[in-house]
């Protein structure tokens, strides 16, 4: 200001400025609320099959908004590995809440995101709805199948609304969360090492070798026995796990940290902005790399030079 116009400003107005600024482009957060009707509406209309739910309280105030994407459910159901992640993220706008996700995984090995929702904090009322909506989302028929995972952090509102709404799914824990508490608690990394090699093993033979060096702590070995091993382990999983690691939430994470203080119906849009984003550059990455249907640029790769030593890059995009 001083330089440009030859004003000079405290810090405290500065600020104030910005706010007054941003609020003026944006809006306030209580007119966010108000334009998220209709601008579901116009959501739905303009995007077949795409869903939304609004929950509100005996007052009418808001509770919880769900949203979710036709063109989205239609490639998750249609092509991706049946297996989701859960996860929450903390918003931190003016009137605060928290963003559930439900994020899968692509043919091609990418973060495949499916269904959102906002609602005041990550509890077992919350979280029940979020997983109620998705289930019907995502249909009967596909959420009662047999080779369904789903995937979370231990939390114990996700746990009981997992078990509730989708009882024909095998629910597993990320095996690189327990492999953060046995550092965090037990400060013994030697386990944590071992515990690990036990996740990840694809034979018995390498899961029981790996829980002989767990065994050495038997403060830890009790640990991950009362988790246990068919939440975790590779071996002992009922069914085929697809993720072992938080790296698909940090990326979701890292994606949504400069949305995370604008207003609802901003972030909506921000986040749906970005998904179709990502869209389109999964069938620019496919029409750039495909010579035989479909095929995905990374399991292309592999297919056509088994010998090499990585795949081919594909087209990247900011959503992963």
């Amino acid at each position: 200001m001083k330089r440009g116009l030859g004003i000079s400003i405290t810090e405290k107005q500065d600020l104030t400025g910005c706010k007054r600024g941003i609020k003026a482009v944006r809006g306030s957060p209580d007119q966010s609320y108000q334009h998220l009707v209709s601008y579901s509406n116009m959501l739905v209309e303009d995007n077949p099959r795409t869903k939304t739910a609004i929950e509100t309280d005996t007052k009418g105030g808001f509770l919880y908004y769900f949203f979710t994407l036709g063109v989205s459910l239609h490639g998750f159901k249609s092509w991706c590995r049946p297996t989701f992640v859960v996860y929450d993220i903390h918003l931190t706008g003016e009137r605060g809440g928290t963003l559930l996700s439900a994020i899968g995984y692509d043919a091609n090995g990418k973060m495949y995101p499916i269904a959102f929702a906002i609602v005041d904090s990550e509890n077992g009322d919350s979280c029940l709805w979020f997983m109620q909506k998705l289930f019907d989302a995502l249909g009967h028929e596909y959420s009662m199948r047999n080779d369904l995972v789903v995937c979370s952090d231990r939390s114990a509102s996700f746990e009981s609304a997992i078990a509730e709404v989708f009882p024909s799914a095998c629910h597993v824990y990320y095996a690189y969360h327990i492999k953060g508490n046995i550092i965090r608690r037990y400060h013994n990394f030697a386990a944590a090492k071992a515990f690990m090699r036990a996740a990840q093993a694809y034979t018995k033979d390498g899961y029981q070798r790996a829980m002989l060096e767990v065994k050495k702590d038997k403060v830890v070995f009790s640990y991950v026995q009362e988790l246990h091993p068919r939440h975790w382990a590779r071996v002992k999983a009922k069914r085929s796990r697809y993720t072992l690691t938080t790296n698909i939430c940090e990326s979701w994470n890292n994606l949504l940290l400069k949305a995370r203080a604008i207003p609802i119906t901003h972030l909506v849009d921000f986040i749906l902005t970005e998904l179709m984003g990502g869209l389109e550059c999964r069938l620019a990455a496919v029409v750039l790399a495909g010579e035989v249907g479909l095929q995905v640029p990374n399991v292309g790769a592999v297919v056509n030079h088994p010998t090499a030593t990585a795949p081919a890059p594909a087209p990247e995009c900011e959503q992963g």
